[in-house]
């Protein structure tokens, strides 16, 4: 769900985020509870509501403050998304240095410490005749901000305090991939030891807060393994040019071909997904299996090619002078079928070819039995 737009950035709530919110109101009701003992329903329930914003607030200021100093950086934010573990924010350039990591990393936990230093100045500074639920909800919202700052600050990438390790090994190693392997190796012992202390404390101390660790703790583990592959995939990607991905012109299939032809002499014999559509010398579109399926079998004899295909205007492009990488940013940021990247020239903008995911994927295969030539 959309919330609204700062900065450029769209902000986005998650329905599971609810969870989150839901949890920390009622815990902080609780404490509260256990505080007053003869305390009000009424002021039970603004307890729980008030902590719940806030700590909704205040991971979407976390996040923004990562967000913003990735824009000062250079770098495209598209998006900040709330949800069940968090939020994050949605960078779709990587920083250029160690430097620019470390800072864009750790403002995040810092902003969560600062607020929750104000959170309790402003408790001291509060009268002692204020309701309790006031002061309770200060001190409840300080000690969560400061627990989400520490927490974030985990050595365990992808989370920030991971990031932060990265970019200092980056720094002292001058390799990021090495520096990735370490912290994402880390990032996985956390997550494991999560697990198994989530699982302790459900079969040795009855504590049913340990499923909420083993989830948290498999989330981690899953997150460093994918982050460590990304950032290889990046990395060699980023060394290979678009024309040596595209390669040769691609096939295609002829405009006015029976879809039934098309799939006999060309779906079915090449086993591939999608195809270019060819009238005469020029790319006219693209035709994906999933369009043809629309087609009642008994009418695909009677409907040519350029019936189901898709226009090329529907997808993306990059110029050829760009790399891999630029590439699988634009397969990522795509929401439908097919996953395909129109190339063109610069200079003219003519279709030189066109790039799916698994053209990245080969490239990728052959640079690792090739290492030399990437």
């Amino acid at each position: 769900m959309k919330l609204g737009t700062i900065s450029g950035i769209v902000i986005k709530l998650h329905f599971s985020t609810l969870l989150i919110v839901g949890l920390v109101g009622f815990s902080a009701a609780t404490f509260f509870l256990s505080q007053v003992p003869n305390a009000s329903l009424t002021d039970i329930i603004i307890v729980g509501v008030l902590n719940g914003i806030i700590i909704l607030v205040s991971i979407l200021i976390h996040e923004l403050f990562h967000s913003i100093t990735a824009q000062r950086y250079g770098l495209t934010v598209s998006e900040i998304e709330l949800y069940l573990f968090g939020g994050v924010s949605k960078i779709l350039d990587d920083p250029k240095t160690p430097k620019s990591e470390f800072i864009i990393s750790g403002i995040g936990p810092l902003s969560s410490l600062v607020l929750g230093i104000f959170f309790f100045i402003a408790l001291i500074f509060t009268p002692s005749s204020v309701p309790a639920w006031l002061s309770t909800t200060l001190f409840y919202s300080g000690i969560s901000n400061i627990a989400l700052g520490f927490f974030n600050l985990l050595p365990a990438f992808p989370m920030d305090g991971g990031r932060v390790l990265r970019a200092y090994l980056w720094r002292k190693r001058n390799n990021i991939i090495s520096a990735t392997k370490t912290a994402s190796r880390i990032g996985t012992f956390i997550g494991y030891s999560l697990m198994v202390y989530g699982v302790v404390q459900i079969l040795f101390l009855g504590l049913l807060g340990g499923f909420w660790l083993i989830i948290m703790g498999s989330f981690l583990s899953n997150a460093a393994k994918k982050s460590y592959i990304q950032t290889v995939n990046e990395v060699t990607l980023s060394k290979i040019n678009i024309k040596d991905i595209i390669g040769a012109r691609r096939l295609g299939i002829p405009f006015d071909l029976p879809i039934s032809d098309a799939i006999r002499d060309y779906f079915m014999t090449y086993r591939r997904s999608f195809f270019p559509v060819i009238r005469g010398e020029e790319i006219t579109g693209i035709i994906h299996f999933e369009d043809i399926k629309k087609i009642p079998i008994e009418q695909r004899s009677r409907f040519i090619v350029g019936y189901a295909e898709r226009r090329l205007s529907e997808f993306p492009y990059i110029y050829e002078e760009g790399s891999g990488k630029d590439a699988l940013r634009k397969l990522i940021e795509m929401k439908q079928l097919p996953h395909v990247i129109i190339i063109r020239k610069k200079l003219d903008n003519e279709i030189t070819g066109m790039i799916s995911e698994l053209d990245l994927f080969s490239a990728i295969k052959f640079c690792q039995l090739h290492p030399g030539t990437c």
